[in-house]
């Protein structure tokens, strides 16, 4: 056998693990083995993108994936968090601020980017008045194929750009306006990583990107609505009756009689046959499957368990709750959510926000503002599962001096100071017109008022 017949012979050798992506929600299959995972930032890159194009299809597209979403947004930031200082006048300026930027409805926009994408961008800018804007990207403008050796032991990749210390220095975005519906080359724009909130959870060391929290419940999602699809049609099967004319004899004779059409046996309500001696009619009895219910109860469980989110409240299903396993999982969840407001929200989103307004603010010459101010963020209480057991909880705190009546006010999403100027303002009025509600009147001299 010749050189050229060898090489046209050889068969390509199959490829290694390495060289295969280990995120199942991106290659959208299943292994049938358990293979060994790469390095975090390296699969992560390989499949971001893929896995964050699914989650937004079934975000958008399934209700189950839907729920999920919005069930993360409304426990993480709920109505939007309140961010205090202790001093009246900031507080308030800041809550004008935040009122006027809409920053409650980019919280929750932030929230979705993050659990959908595993990611959200947000760039701090100023308006013409110098006074603090910030602007949400899409993930994909920063671009995961955007990866370039630089001088010096500098480096960008996936469009993040490193100094020799491995720190993020500066961000590339892919430019796009808003009316955009195909992407087309444009030079990407580079943005000082100080003007940069790249909020994500890290999983591993050396990831650089985030990845979708939808990723490990992709393909049960996937596999969920087909076998939902699957059952419906089932049900649509097994409701059509169906009856076949058996001619037990084999004389083949018109079982309606002489003159009748053969093809004439439907029924209809009411409807009395006699057949001929020799017909019978069996009709359609369709299999029933069995443990269809409980298998969806499995998959949603399942998914559940991957969102780490009550599958209670991710099905709506409370048949099998009571109040004690509620309250178990819910405590679980609030804690994990919890932890993921005070050690990823804060000090990334909440934190650098409010050191950027404060700096802008003194910049336009207000003498109370001081980048330095330390901050307070209070995420919007849980709703009452016991309201008066909650209640006296408060209160017991309060008198134990745990918290203040700033803090309980807070988390409740209101401002003290507001709340104690309603207050003495609602007890001036009660006074004026002799009224007493939740008091009992005052006696004088031994005479009730």
């Amino acid at each position: 056998m010749g050189i050229w017949s060898r090489l046209m012979s050889r068969r390509a050798d199959p490829p290694s693990i390495s060289q295969v992506r280990m995120l199942e929600g991106a290659s959208g299959k299943r292994w049938p083995s358990t293979p060994a995972f790469g390095a975090t930032g390296s699969e992560v890159l390989a499949g971001a993108a893929q896995v964050r194009g699914r989650a937004r299809h079934l975000r958008f597209n399934d209700p189950t994936a839907t729920n999920a979403a919005e069930i993360l947004r409304t426990a993480l930031v709920g109505y939007g968090a309140t961010l205090t200082s202790g001093t009246e006048e900031i507080d308030t300026a800041f809550a004008e601020w935040a009122a006027r930027t809409r920053l409650p409805a980019l919280e929750g926009e932030m929230i979705d980017s993050l659990a959908t994408d595993g990611e959200a961008l947000i760039i701090l800018r100023s308006d013409d008045s110098g006074a603090l804007r910030l602007q949400h990207v899409p993930a994909e403008q920063l671009d995961e194929a955007y990866s370039v050796e630089l001088s010096g032991g500098r480096y960008i990749a996936a469009g993040i750009e490193y100094n020799a210390d491995d720190l993020p220095v500066a961000y590339h975005f892919r430019p796009a306006r808003p009316t955009d519906q195909y992407q087309t080359f444009r030079a990407p724009v580079r943005v000082e990583a100080v003007d940069v909130l790249h909020i994500f959870r890290r999983q591993g060391a050396g990831q650089t990107r985030g990845l979708s929290w939808f990723a490990p419940v992709i393909l049960p999602l996937n596999e969920l609505s087909q076998l939902q699809d699957a059952l419906q049609v089932t049900a649509k099967i097994q409701a059509m009756l169906v009856g076949f004319l058996v001619d037990l004899n084999g004389t083949a004779t018109n079982p309606l009689g002489e003159g009748e059409n053969p093809m004439d046996v439907s029924l209809e309500p009411g409807t009395m046959r006699v057949l001929p001696a020799g017909w019978d009619v069996k009709f359609t009895t369709p299999q029933q499957m069995a443990q269809s219910v409980e298998l969806v109860a499995v998959s949603l469980r399942q998914i559940a368990a991957g969102l780490q989110i009550p599958e209670f409240l991710l099905s709506g299903d409370m048949r099998g709750v009571n109040y004690s396993s509620a309250r178990t999982a819910l405590i679980q969840f609030r804690s994990r959510i919890e932890a993921m407001q005070h050690a990823l929200l804060v000090p990334a989103f909440y934190g650098p926000i409010w050191q950027r307004w404060q700096l802008l603010e003194s910049l336009r010459g207000s003498d109370w503002a001081d980048p330095a101010t330390p901050l307070e963020v209070h995420f919007p209480k849980p709703q009452w599962v016991d309201p008066e057991s909650d209640a006296k909880a408060t209160r017991e705190m309060l008198a134990m001096g745990l918290i203040s009546r700033r803090q309980a006010v807070a988390q409740i999403g209101y401002d003290v100071a507001k709340v104690d100027a309603e207050i003495a303002a609602d007890r001036q009025r009660e006074a004026a017109m002799g009224l007493t509600f939740g008091e009992k009147p005052k006696e004088q001299n031994g005479i009730q008022a």
